[in-house]
This record gives C-alpha cells, structure tokens and sequence, in this order.
C-alpha cells in the first residue's frame, strides 16, 4: 500500500511541474515577464461584476429624450376628430346657404290659368296700369257680384293679348330676377262702375278700371264715371242700338265691344240713384 501512495504522489507532482511548465509559456507568448503583469492580465480579463454594468455619466453629459414617443401600435385621438378613436381631420363640407324666399314672386306662381282674381286697375297711373294689390290675392268664383275682377288667361306667355278688356300682370322679382306674367281677361257686371275720360262726342273707356259709382273724387287721367246697364253676348255690327230695352226706352246708351269683340256693355254716365 506503501508503494502505491508514493507512486500516486510522483505522478501528481510531475503534473504540477507540467502544468507549471505550460502556464510559463503562455505568459511567455503574451509577453509577461513578472508576477506583477501576470496579476494585471488576470484583472483586465477578468468579466466585469454586476456593480460594475452601470454606466456613470459625467457632468458635461447629457441625456437627451426623444421628442416623440413611439406610438405605432396605439391609435391617437386626434384634437379635430371629434373625440373618436382614429378620426380623419378632414373638415365638413359647408353646406350652400338656401335662396331668400321671395313671398310675392312665390304668390304670382301659386295662381292658375282660369282662376279669377278681385283685381283691377284704380286708374291713378296715366298711360299704365297701377294694379289695385300688390300680391295676387286667393282666388275666387269667376261668377261672383264684384266691381273688378279678371280671370287668368296664361301663365307662361310673355307676351299677351291685348285690347279692350285684355291686360297683363307682370312681377319681376328682385331676388331671382326672374319674371311671371299673367294674362288677364276682365269679366263685367252689371251695374258697377268703371272710369271713363269724354272728349267731345267721344268717351273711352277705361276697360281694365273699377270704381265706386258714388265716388267723390276720381283720378286726374279720367273725368266721367261709367255705370254699366247691361253685359251681352255681342251680336253683329252691335252698337248702342242693340242696348235699347223696349219701344220707349228713351235712355241715351254708351256702347263698347270689349274681349275681342265678343262682348257688348251698355252703360251711361252715372248720375246717382
């Protein structure tokens, strides 16, 4: 057992001699030369500690912090969205300010052909028409009792038929520009009033007027008022002949054809009653 043991402690001391032997040539190769180099390549190649990881900055450093966080995988609310996740910026569309509604322009275009309408001439406009109302009133029946009344003839022409009895209602509005003409044709009763204007032997008559048979005052372009007797159905050559009512009728008739001729009126000038 001797023998053994100190052959086991030759063998280990050959080795260390060996290992010795190696370790001088690796510093040989690396050029250490003194225990005191060996201890420096030990601590240079040793690996850094967990105290030694963090790193120390000096006072001339500065950390810098990204001026935007990265944000790639969360959606942003946007100010101009409206508060939704995601929103565009996009701005709504302006919406076109509706046209000014013009109420007269929309009455002249309310009323239809064969309508009848309380409306006349008042005479007091020399050389035109100067229309009782404004606006187009609602319409009425065409057999109704009045002093002016006149039915609608068209509401597309722009140019109407004219003559005794016949005229135009024309509005230009000043918010479209457009403009709506009614052609107009009168329709007479007996015993109301119209103007007239007598020169000499001759009277004309104001077709498209109405007045109060009593009427104390009339415009400056006429000097009679007219007292309507009978409306006719006009026969041929009429005249006021074809007005007298019997043997002894001795009344003196005024007598015109009006709606293209298709109408006689008897009257007189009024005189009261």
């Amino acid at each position: 057992m001797t023998g053994s043991s100190d052959g086991d402690s030759t063998s280990k001391f050959w080795a260390l001699l060996g290992g010795i032997a190696s370790a001088l040539a690796i510093l040989a190769w690396l050029g250490v030369s003194n225990a005191q180099e060996f201890r420096e390549v030990l601590v240079d190649s040793s690996p850094p500690s967990s105290s030694s990881s963090s790193t120390t900055l000096e006072p001339s450093e500065t950390v810098h912090t990204p001026d935007v966080t990265e944000t790639s995988d969360v959606e942003t609310v946007r100010p101009d969205s409206g508060g939704g996740v995601g929103g565009g910026s996009e701005e709504p569309e302006s919406e076109t300010p509706s046209p000014t509604p013009d109420p007269t322009e929309e009455s002249f275009k309310a009323v239809s052909v064969g309508d009848c309408l309380e409306v006349h001439d008042t005479g007091r406009r020399v050389g035109s028409i100067d229309w009782s109302v404004d606006v187009p009133p609602a319409p009425v029946p065409c057999n109704i009792q009045g002093a002016g009344l006149v039915q609608v003839t068209s509401t597309t022409n722009t140019t109407c038929p004219n003559g005794a009895g016949k005229s135009s209602w024309i509005y230009t509005s000043a918010v479209s520009r457009e403009t709506t003409t009614l052609c107009v044709t009168r329709i007479y009763f007996k015993y109301y009033c119209v103007l007239g204007n007598q020169v000499g032997d001759e009277t004309k008559l104001g077709s498209m007027t109405a007045v109060d048979c009593k009427a104390q005052q009339i415009p400056v372009a006429y000097n009679r008022i007219i007292h309507i007797l009978g409306v006719y159905e006009a026969p041929q050559s009429a005249g006021p002949r074809n007005c007298v009512q019997g043997a002894y009728d001795q009344t003196q008739y005024l007598a015109w054809l009006v709606n293209d001729n298709k109408t006689l009126l008897c009257a007189t000038f009024y005189r009261g009653g």
